[in-house]
């Protein structure tokens, strides 16, 4: 992986996560308790001695006489796929990972996880494809949702990313009357407003937020997005007014953060030049 395009991975990887800070999601309990991260393993497997080594072949060995006779036992494909990434032996998890996501598809984290591998392996094509797969029957999953997103402009296809966010919009009535909040549309103007963000389509992103407002004026979200991009274009007064109203309106669980947002300076805001890798972004949190 070229250096470009590893810094454009943190670019979108901030972008992630300063976008869920505000979404209510957190990717870290789709995988925490289920499946381990494969960085996390490889970073365990370097500690580990021939004889602990051993004894992760005897418990592989072990599930692999169980999916013999049950290929599908859910317990067996975890285990097996946590073990093979604690011996670092990542492409071996896919298999498995695989018969996960198409047996339980109503347990997005199995295809979660089965995508993050493949980025793990520098494969964003397959990763995209899982995503793509999450979306077909649950077209709301943020997570998912977010991920193909970074994908896209990772491979500098903005257009993309936001047709794929558009698309979603376009379809959110539809899909909320076969099913209530299937799609929380909000949260994908909220990440379509971040997205104009690091494009610097600030009109753009400026239209988002003030439609977010439109839809619930009570979302704080888009005031405080908003005031950002007043602050780049030099507009103080309205800025604060727009950081003061977001602090009103966000839960307790959220002030620090909006305040921390309040304090940056114009240069320093998320995503103002996304030629710039940004050097901070909040721990993911939750929203409404």
């Amino acid at each position: 992986m070229s250096q470009r395009t590893a810094r454009q991975w943190i670019i979108n990887g901030v972008l992630i996560v300063v976008t869920l800070s505000f979404l209510g999601v957190s990717i870290a309990p789709l995988i925490g308790g289920l499946l381990a991260p494969p960085t996390q393993q490889a970073a365990n497997n370097s500690n580990q001695n021939t004889s602990e080594q051993e004894k992760i072949k005897i418990q592989i060995e072990g599930f692999e006489a169980v999916l013999k006779s049950d290929p599908k036992n859910q317990t067996a494909l975890i285990g097996l796929v946590n073990l093979r990434n604690q011996l670092g032996k990542v492409k071996e998890t896919i298999e498995p990972l695989q018969t996960l996501a198409d047996t339980f598809p109503d347990q997005p984290e199995y295809r979660m996880t089965l995508a993050r591998t493949y980025i793990e392996l520098k494969d964003p094509k397959n990763a995209s494809a899982e995503y793509r797969k999450i979306l077909t029957t649950k077209p709301g999953f943020i997570p998912a949702l977010q991920s193909i997103v970074s994908i896209e402009l990772t491979d500098k296809r903005p257009e993309a990313a936001i047709g794929i966010l558009q698309d979603t919009l376009k379809t959110a009535e539809t899909a909320n009357k076969i099913q209530a909040n299937t799609v929380d549309t909000g949260s994908v103007r909220w990440i379509l407003g971040e997205v104009y963000r690091q494009q610097n389509r600030l009109d753009d992103s400026i239209a988002t937020y003030d439609q977010m407002i439109k839809d619930n004026a009570k979302d704080f979200r888009p005031y405080v997005g908003k005031a950002q991009l007043r602050q780049v274009q030099g507009k103080e007064d309205e800025a604060k007014k727009l950081f003061d109203k977001g602090l009103e309106l966000a839960p307790a669980e959220f002030k620090d953060e909006v305040k921390r947002l309040a304090s940056l300076s114009p240069q320093k805001q998320p995503f103002t030049n996304p030629a710039q890798t940004p050097s901070a972004a909040p721990e993911t949190t939750k929203k409404q």
